[in-house]
């Protein structure tokens, strides 16, 4: 899955504040200003297994710039391995993006992003791409039709699974999620449903609590190496002509910290009486995150 247009919608937001609200950035909090005096790229890169690198490089923007995010179309971006050995040039493709012909993903195979633009700094950020996870025993256990007005265990209707994790013994954190597509067909899913847990190990769960969203978010610390079972109910209102599919990610730390961070900064934007929230970022010398996932399409 590459991440071309996809990539726009992910890091428009963030890309629109990196320069002006306070960042993380190797834990460094970057103050206020009103005017980009001094601009970076800005880089993002998700790493996946048996796909070709990819990277997506822009400019910084001030904060009260209301122009969009400005674009790098001529910038040098290659990877390298762990070790600094140069592995592939990235080549521009358009809006932003840059692929390597040559260079796909491996399962555990550790990369570092470079970019140089003129006279900004360089920059760079690093990641290993997680092992593509097992597929354990998902099973159906109920479904319950409910009445109508939205999510919540007695208003809409929902279909409960249990869903076994099986870890591989690296740290980092697994995103579930549900989709929907229509029964008897083999296109990849484009419906998100919403998704309810009652587990203990993730944070906020709870059945009937109002704790539904498009993703549940759990680490592996406290079964590391071995297995859980999750209960969950998929919030979805046609039962016969729709079928349900899980994506089961593997992602690593900056996946976890900046999904997490850029949630929470959508939740306060605009609310002026929230602290400011900062937007995690990876990268050295510049903005941005290179992070990395695997995933896997589990049909119960």
């Amino acid at each position: 899955m590459h991440l071309n247009f996809n990539i726009m919608k992910r890091y428009i937001l963030p890309l629109l504040t990196l320069a002006g609200i306070s960042f993380l950035s190797c834990e460094r909090i970057i103050p206020f200003e009103s005017d980009d005096v001094n601009p970076l790229i800005t880089l993002y890169s998700t790493l996946q297994p048996d796909s070709s690198v990819e990277a997506f490089v822009s400019r910084s923007i001030g904060i009260l710039d209301q122009s969009e995010p400005i674009l790098i179309n001529s910038a040098q971006v290659w990877a390298e391995d762990s070790n600094g050995n140069f592995l592939d040039s990235l080549t521009f493709i358009g809006l932003g993006i840059y692929r390597s012909t040559n260079l796909s993903g491996i399962e555990g195979g550790k990369y570092e992003i470079h970019a140089a633009y003129e006279n900004l700094p360089s920059v760079y950020g690093s990641a290993t791409i997680p092992n593509i996870p097992a597929e354990g025993a998902v099973d159906s256990l109920d479904a319950v039709e409910g009445n109508f007005g939205g999510p919540g265990p007695s208003s809409q209707p929902y279909l409960s699974y249990s869903f076994e994790i099986i870890d591989d013994g690296e740290p980092g954190y697994y995103f579930i999620e549900a989709y929907e597509r229509l029964r008897g067909t083999t296109t990849i899913p484009n419906y998100p449903l919403e998704i309810e847990t009652d587990d203990p190990y993730v944070t906020g769960s709870g059945f009937g609590l109002n704790q539904y969203k498009q993703r549940v978010e759990i680490s592996n610390e406290l079964f590391l190496g071995g297995s859980h079972v999750l209960n969950f109910r998929i919030y979805q209102w046609d039962f016969n002509g729709m079928e349900v599919l899980f994506k089961l990610k593997k992602v690593d730390d900056a996946t976890f910290f900046y999904e997490r961070s850029l949630d929470q900064f959508k939740r306060a934007n605009g609310n002026p009486f929230t602290q400011p929230v900062s937007v995690y970022s990876n990268v050295l010398d510049g903005l941005g995150v290179v992070s990395a996932e695997a995933f896997r399409w589990i049909l119960p």
